[in-house]
Protein backbone atom coordinates (compact mmCIF):
# COMPACT_ATOMS: atom_id res chain seq x y z
CA UNK A 1 0.00 0.00 0.00
CA UNK A 2 1.39 3.45 -0.91
CA UNK A 3 2.98 5.27 2.03
CA UNK A 4 5.45 8.04 2.72
CA UNK A 5 5.89 11.55 1.31
CA UNK A 6 6.55 10.55 -2.31
CA UNK A 7 3.62 8.15 -2.38
CA UNK A 8 1.26 10.75 -0.94
CA UNK A 9 2.37 13.21 -3.60
CA UNK A 10 1.95 10.58 -6.32
CA UNK A 11 -1.58 9.90 -5.09
CA UNK A 12 -2.33 13.62 -5.21
CA UNK A 13 -0.90 13.99 -8.72
CA UNK A 14 -3.03 11.06 -9.84
CA UNK A 15 -6.15 13.03 -8.85
CA UNK A 16 -5.14 15.74 -11.29
CA UNK A 17 -3.85 13.64 -14.18
CA UNK A 18 -5.36 10.14 -13.95
CA UNK A 19 -1.88 8.59 -14.30
CA UNK A 20 -1.01 5.31 -12.66
CA UNK A 21 0.81 5.50 -9.33
CA UNK A 22 4.11 4.52 -10.97
CA UNK A 23 3.73 7.12 -13.73
CA UNK A 24 2.89 9.81 -11.20
CA UNK A 25 5.95 8.96 -9.07
CA UNK A 26 8.22 9.16 -12.12
CA UNK A 27 6.80 12.51 -13.19
CA UNK A 28 7.34 13.90 -9.68
CA UNK A 29 10.88 12.51 -9.63
CA UNK A 30 11.61 14.30 -12.89
CA UNK A 31 10.29 17.56 -11.43
CA UNK A 32 11.81 17.21 -7.94
CA UNK A 33 11.67 20.49 -6.05
CA UNK A 34 9.85 22.39 -8.80
CA UNK A 35 6.65 24.37 -8.22
CA UNK A 36 4.03 24.09 -9.58
CA UNK A 37 4.20 20.31 -9.65
CA UNK A 38 2.27 20.25 -12.91
CA UNK A 39 4.30 22.29 -15.40
CA UNK A 40 2.51 25.05 -17.29
CA UNK A 41 2.67 25.17 -21.07
CA UNK A 42 3.74 28.36 -22.82
CA UNK A 43 3.55 29.89 -26.29
CA UNK A 44 2.35 27.68 -29.17
CA UNK A 45 2.27 24.63 -26.87
CA UNK A 46 -0.25 26.36 -24.62
CA UNK A 47 -2.36 27.46 -27.59
CA UNK A 48 -2.36 23.96 -29.10
CA UNK A 49 -3.55 22.45 -25.82
CA UNK A 50 -6.26 25.11 -25.50
CA UNK A 51 -7.57 24.37 -28.99
CA UNK A 52 -7.51 20.63 -28.37
CA UNK A 53 -9.43 20.99 -25.10
CA UNK A 54 -12.04 23.14 -26.84
CA UNK A 55 -12.48 20.97 -29.93
CA UNK A 56 -12.04 17.40 -28.71
CA UNK A 57 -15.83 17.21 -28.57
CA UNK A 58 -15.80 14.65 -25.78
CA UNK A 59 -19.18 15.90 -24.57
CA UNK A 60 -21.24 14.53 -27.46
CA UNK A 61 -22.25 11.47 -25.43
CA UNK A 62 -21.39 9.50 -22.28
CA UNK A 63 -18.01 7.80 -22.17
CA UNK A 64 -16.03 5.87 -19.58
CA UNK A 65 -14.71 9.15 -18.15
CA UNK A 66 -16.74 12.38 -17.90
CA UNK A 67 -15.21 14.14 -20.94
CA UNK A 68 -13.70 11.07 -22.55
CA UNK A 69 -10.16 11.66 -21.23
CA UNK A 70 -8.68 8.81 -19.20
CA UNK A 71 -5.38 10.48 -18.31
CA UNK A 72 -2.84 13.13 -19.27
CA UNK A 73 0.96 13.11 -18.97
CA UNK A 74 2.12 16.75 -18.84
CA UNK A 75 5.64 17.89 -19.63
CA UNK A 76 6.76 21.50 -20.04
CA UNK A 77 6.93 21.28 -23.84
CA UNK A 78 4.58 18.37 -24.60
CA UNK A 79 1.48 16.55 -23.45
CA UNK A 80 0.15 13.01 -23.83
CA UNK A 81 -3.66 12.73 -23.80
CA UNK A 82 -5.13 9.22 -23.39
CA UNK A 83 -8.70 9.07 -24.66
CA UNK A 84 -11.37 6.53 -23.83
CA UNK A 85 -12.03 3.68 -26.21
CA UNK A 86 -15.77 4.25 -25.69
CA UNK A 87 -18.28 4.71 -28.49
CA UNK A 88 -21.52 6.66 -28.72
CA UNK A 89 -24.91 4.98 -28.52
CA UNK A 90 -24.78 4.76 -32.31
CA UNK A 91 -21.43 2.99 -32.27
CA UNK A 92 -19.28 5.95 -33.37
CA UNK A 93 -15.92 5.87 -31.52
CA UNK A 94 -14.87 8.86 -29.42
CA UNK A 95 -11.51 8.85 -31.19
CA UNK A 96 -13.30 9.36 -34.52
CA UNK A 97 -15.14 12.34 -33.01
CA UNK A 98 -11.73 13.71 -32.02
CA UNK A 99 -10.54 13.54 -35.62
CA UNK A 100 -13.75 15.18 -36.86
CA UNK A 101 -13.44 18.05 -34.43
CA UNK A 102 -9.71 18.72 -34.68
CA UNK A 103 -8.37 18.02 -38.16
CA UNK A 104 -8.78 20.86 -40.69
CA UNK A 105 -10.07 20.40 -44.21
CA UNK A 106 -11.20 22.85 -46.88
CA UNK A 107 -14.80 22.65 -48.05
CA UNK A 108 -15.49 21.74 -51.69
CA UNK A 109 -15.76 24.76 -53.99
CA UNK A 110 -19.41 23.93 -54.59
CA UNK A 111 -20.16 24.38 -50.86
CA UNK A 112 -18.25 27.63 -50.41
CA UNK A 113 -19.71 31.11 -50.46
CA UNK A 114 -18.55 34.54 -49.38
CA UNK A 115 -20.28 34.25 -45.99
CA UNK A 116 -19.48 30.61 -45.19
CA UNK A 117 -16.61 29.19 -43.19
CA UNK A 118 -14.29 27.61 -45.74
CA UNK A 119 -12.53 25.26 -43.34
CA UNK A 120 -13.88 22.60 -40.98
CA UNK A 121 -11.87 21.46 -37.98
CA UNK A 122 -9.21 23.69 -36.39
CA UNK A 123 -7.18 25.75 -38.89
CA UNK A 124 -3.46 25.25 -38.32
CA UNK A 125 -3.64 21.84 -36.64
CA UNK A 126 -1.08 19.48 -38.13
CA UNK A 127 -0.24 15.79 -37.72
CA UNK A 128 3.51 15.27 -37.47
CA UNK A 129 3.35 11.53 -36.86
CA UNK A 130 0.70 8.86 -37.28
CA UNK A 131 1.16 5.32 -36.00
CA UNK A 132 -0.97 2.48 -34.78
CA UNK A 133 -0.57 3.74 -31.19
CA UNK A 134 -1.53 7.36 -31.70
CA UNK A 135 -1.24 10.71 -33.44
CA UNK A 136 1.30 13.43 -32.70
CA UNK A 137 -0.44 16.75 -33.28
CA UNK A 138 1.16 20.18 -33.68
CA UNK A 139 0.47 23.69 -35.00
CA UNK A 140 1.76 24.72 -38.42
CA UNK A 141 5.19 26.30 -38.20
CA UNK A 142 5.76 25.43 -34.51
CA UNK A 143 7.29 22.67 -32.38
CA UNK A 144 4.20 22.29 -30.18
CA UNK A 145 3.39 18.65 -29.43
CA UNK A 146 0.35 16.77 -28.14
CA UNK A 147 0.23 13.00 -28.52
CA UNK A 148 -3.28 11.55 -28.73
CA UNK A 149 -3.55 7.90 -27.80
CA UNK A 150 -6.06 5.30 -26.64
CA UNK A 151 -6.00 1.60 -25.78
CA UNK A 152 -4.42 -1.18 -27.83
CA UNK A 153 -7.62 -1.86 -29.79
CA UNK A 154 -7.44 1.51 -31.56
CA UNK A 155 -5.40 1.74 -34.76
CA UNK A 156 -4.91 5.47 -35.24
CA UNK A 157 -3.16 5.13 -38.61
CA UNK A 158 -6.16 3.26 -40.01
CA UNK A 159 -8.57 5.78 -38.49
CA UNK A 160 -6.68 8.64 -40.08
CA UNK A 161 -6.58 6.92 -43.48
CA UNK A 162 -10.34 6.27 -43.32
CA UNK A 163 -11.01 9.86 -42.29
CA UNK A 164 -8.96 11.19 -45.22
CA UNK A 165 -10.66 8.83 -47.68
CA UNK A 166 -14.13 9.90 -46.55
CA UNK A 167 -13.30 13.59 -46.85
CA UNK A 168 -11.66 13.24 -50.25
CA UNK A 169 -14.60 11.20 -51.53
CA UNK A 170 -16.81 14.17 -50.60
CA UNK A 171 -14.33 16.51 -52.36
CA UNK A 172 -12.98 18.07 -49.16
CA UNK A 173 -9.26 18.91 -49.14
CA UNK A 174 -7.47 17.74 -45.96
CA UNK A 175 -5.00 20.35 -44.64
CA UNK A 176 -3.37 18.50 -41.75
CA UNK A 177 -0.33 17.31 -43.75
CA UNK A 178 0.52 20.68 -45.31
CA UNK A 179 3.78 22.20 -44.01
CA UNK A 180 2.33 25.74 -43.95
CA UNK A 181 -1.08 27.29 -43.41
CA UNK A 182 -3.22 27.00 -46.54
CA UNK A 183 -4.79 30.11 -48.09
CA UNK A 184 -8.20 29.09 -46.73
CA UNK A 185 -6.80 28.69 -43.22
CA UNK A 186 -5.07 32.07 -43.38
CA UNK A 187 -8.31 33.63 -44.60
CA UNK A 188 -10.16 32.10 -41.66
CA UNK A 189 -7.71 33.65 -39.18
CA UNK A 190 -7.95 37.02 -40.92
CA UNK A 191 -11.75 36.94 -40.86
CA UNK A 192 -11.75 36.00 -37.14
CA UNK A 193 -8.66 37.87 -35.99
CA UNK A 194 -10.25 39.37 -32.88
CA UNK A 195 -11.62 36.05 -31.68
CA UNK A 196 -8.33 34.28 -32.42
CA UNK A 197 -6.48 36.88 -30.37
CA UNK A 198 -8.87 36.44 -27.43
CA UNK A 199 -8.48 32.65 -27.57
CA UNK A 200 -4.69 32.92 -27.60
CA UNK A 201 -4.54 35.44 -24.74
CA UNK A 202 -6.72 33.23 -22.54
CA UNK A 203 -5.16 29.93 -23.66
CA UNK A 204 -3.50 29.43 -20.24
CA UNK A 205 -6.94 28.60 -18.82
CA UNK A 206 -8.09 25.69 -21.07
CA UNK A 207 -4.51 24.42 -21.28
CA UNK A 208 -4.31 24.29 -17.49
CA UNK A 209 -7.70 22.56 -17.31
CA UNK A 210 -6.66 19.94 -19.85
CA UNK A 211 -3.51 19.22 -17.82
CA UNK A 212 -5.74 18.69 -14.76
CA UNK A 213 -8.69 17.03 -16.48
CA UNK A 214 -8.70 13.99 -14.16
CA UNK A 215 -10.17 16.22 -11.43
CA UNK A 216 -13.46 15.77 -13.28
CA UNK A 217 -13.59 12.09 -12.36
CA UNK A 218 -11.19 11.79 -9.40
CA UNK A 219 -12.48 14.71 -7.27
CA UNK A 220 -15.80 15.74 -8.81
CA UNK A 221 -18.88 13.70 -7.89
CA UNK A 222 -20.80 14.66 -11.03
CA UNK A 223 -22.20 11.93 -13.27
CA UNK A 224 -22.50 14.37 -16.19
CA UNK A 225 -19.91 16.99 -17.16
CA UNK A 226 -20.33 19.52 -19.93
CA UNK A 227 -18.20 22.53 -20.85
CA UNK A 228 -18.23 25.29 -23.44
CA UNK A 229 -16.54 28.60 -24.20
CA UNK A 230 -17.57 31.99 -25.53
CA UNK A 231 -14.44 33.87 -26.55
CA UNK A 232 -12.47 33.77 -23.27
CA UNK A 233 -15.38 32.93 -20.96
CA UNK A 234 -15.32 29.24 -19.96
CA UNK A 235 -18.23 27.38 -18.38
CA UNK A 236 -18.18 23.93 -16.78
CA UNK A 237 -21.47 22.38 -15.66
CA UNK A 238 -21.34 19.45 -13.24
CA UNK A 239 -24.61 17.56 -12.73
CA UNK A 240 -25.00 15.58 -9.51
CA UNK A 241 -27.49 12.78 -8.94
CA UNK A 242 -30.21 13.41 -6.33
CA UNK A 243 -28.78 12.74 -2.87
CA UNK A 244 -25.16 13.34 -3.95
CA UNK A 245 -23.85 16.56 -2.43
CA UNK A 246 -21.61 18.54 -4.81
CA UNK A 247 -18.07 18.64 -3.34
CA UNK A 248 -17.44 22.14 -4.61
CA UNK A 249 -15.01 23.09 -1.84
CA UNK A 250 -12.72 20.14 -2.60
CA UNK A 251 -12.93 20.72 -6.36
CA UNK A 252 -12.16 24.44 -6.14
CA UNK A 253 -9.41 23.86 -3.56
CA UNK A 254 -7.69 21.50 -6.00
CA UNK A 255 -7.96 24.04 -8.83
CA UNK A 256 -6.53 26.88 -6.74
CA UNK A 257 -3.87 24.93 -4.84
CA UNK A 258 -0.60 26.93 -5.01
CA UNK A 259 1.58 23.87 -5.71
CA UNK A 260 -0.69 21.68 -7.81
CA UNK A 261 -3.43 23.88 -9.19
CA UNK A 262 -3.68 26.83 -11.54
CA UNK A 263 -3.08 30.48 -10.80
CA UNK A 264 -6.78 31.04 -10.10
CA UNK A 265 -8.63 32.95 -7.39
CA UNK A 266 -12.33 32.84 -6.46
CA UNK A 267 -14.17 36.02 -7.45
CA UNK A 268 -17.74 35.00 -6.63
CA UNK A 269 -19.38 32.11 -4.80
CA UNK A 270 -23.12 31.50 -4.64
CA UNK A 271 -24.02 28.37 -2.66
CA UNK A 272 -27.46 26.78 -2.22
CA UNK A 273 -26.33 23.50 -0.65
CA UNK A 274 -27.82 24.08 2.80
CA UNK A 275 -30.64 26.54 2.17
CA UNK A 276 -33.66 25.68 4.31
CA UNK A 277 -36.29 26.84 1.83
CA UNK A 278 -35.17 24.59 -1.05
CA UNK A 279 -37.69 22.00 -2.27
CA UNK A 280 -35.79 18.73 -2.94
CA UNK A 281 -38.00 18.14 -5.98
CA UNK A 282 -36.26 20.96 -7.85
CA UNK A 283 -32.67 21.50 -8.97
CA UNK A 284 -30.25 23.66 -7.00
CA UNK A 285 -27.07 25.24 -8.25
CA UNK A 286 -23.90 26.44 -6.58
CA UNK A 287 -21.89 28.73 -8.84
CA UNK A 288 -18.24 29.68 -8.50
CA UNK A 289 -16.45 32.20 -10.71
CA UNK A 290 -12.66 32.24 -10.86
CA UNK A 291 -10.07 34.31 -12.68
CA UNK A 292 -6.39 35.14 -12.59
CA UNK A 293 -5.33 37.26 -9.57
CA UNK A 294 -2.92 39.02 -11.95
CA UNK A 295 -5.76 40.01 -14.32
CA UNK A 296 -4.80 37.70 -17.19
CA UNK A 297 -7.60 37.39 -19.74
CA UNK A 298 -9.96 34.48 -19.13
CA UNK A 299 -12.75 33.65 -16.70
CA UNK A 300 -13.90 30.25 -15.45
CA UNK A 301 -17.40 29.64 -14.12
CA UNK A 302 -18.09 26.27 -12.52
CA UNK A 303 -21.74 25.32 -12.02
CA UNK A 304 -22.36 22.59 -9.46
CA UNK A 305 -25.91 21.50 -10.27
CA UNK A 306 -27.66 19.28 -7.74
CA UNK A 307 -30.48 17.56 -9.62
CA UNK A 308 -33.87 17.43 -7.93
CA UNK A 309 -35.73 14.26 -7.09
CA UNK A 310 -37.74 14.73 -10.30
CA UNK A 311 -34.66 13.50 -12.16
CA UNK A 312 -34.39 9.80 -12.89
CA UNK A 313 -31.07 9.34 -14.67
CA UNK A 314 -31.18 5.55 -14.87
CA UNK A 315 -30.87 5.68 -18.66
CA UNK A 316 -27.69 7.71 -18.21
CA UNK A 317 -26.44 5.14 -15.72
CA UNK A 318 -26.95 2.42 -18.32
CA UNK A 319 -25.14 4.53 -20.93
CA UNK A 320 -22.18 4.90 -18.58
CA UNK A 321 -22.18 1.16 -17.90
CA UNK A 322 -22.25 0.50 -21.64
CA UNK A 323 -19.31 2.86 -22.10
CA UNK A 324 -17.22 0.94 -19.56
CA UNK A 325 -17.22 3.43 -16.68
CA UNK A 326 -15.42 2.23 -13.55
CA UNK A 327 -17.93 0.55 -11.16
CA UNK A 328 -16.31 2.24 -8.15
CA UNK A 329 -16.80 5.64 -9.80
CA UNK A 330 -20.43 4.80 -10.66
CA UNK A 331 -21.03 3.73 -7.08
CA UNK A 332 -19.75 7.13 -5.91
CA UNK A 333 -21.56 9.40 -8.36
CA UNK A 334 -24.80 7.45 -8.94
CA UNK A 335 -25.28 5.42 -5.74
CA UNK A 336 -29.06 5.08 -5.99
CA UNK A 337 -28.91 3.55 -9.48
CA UNK A 338 -25.89 1.41 -8.69
CA UNK A 339 -27.71 0.02 -5.61
CA UNK A 340 -30.88 -0.50 -7.63
CA UNK A 341 -29.00 -2.46 -10.31
CA UNK A 342 -27.54 -4.80 -7.70
CA UNK A 343 -30.98 -5.46 -6.24
CA UNK A 344 -32.53 -6.07 -9.67
CA UNK A 345 -29.66 -8.35 -10.67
Amino acid sequence: MPHGYSDRNAKRLRRYTGLTHAQAKQLLKDRAGKVPRIPAATGPQRLLEALIFEHLRGDVDYFAHPIGIRSVFPQHDSLVVSLDASSTRRGYPLVAHALDGLLPAELPKSEQSEDDVRVIGVPGIRITRASRKGLRVSLAGTKASVFLTCDASTNWADLLADHRAQLEAARYRPCWSEPKMTPAERAFHQDHAEMARAVEEASWLPSGLLRRSALLHEVSAAYCTRYWVTWDQWRIELKHDPGVKPPHNAFINHLTDPKWGMNLAVDKLHCQCDVQWADPHYDRQCTVELSSPTSRPGVLQVRFRAMGTWCNAYDTYRDLKRAGANPAWLRRVMPQHHHRRRIVS
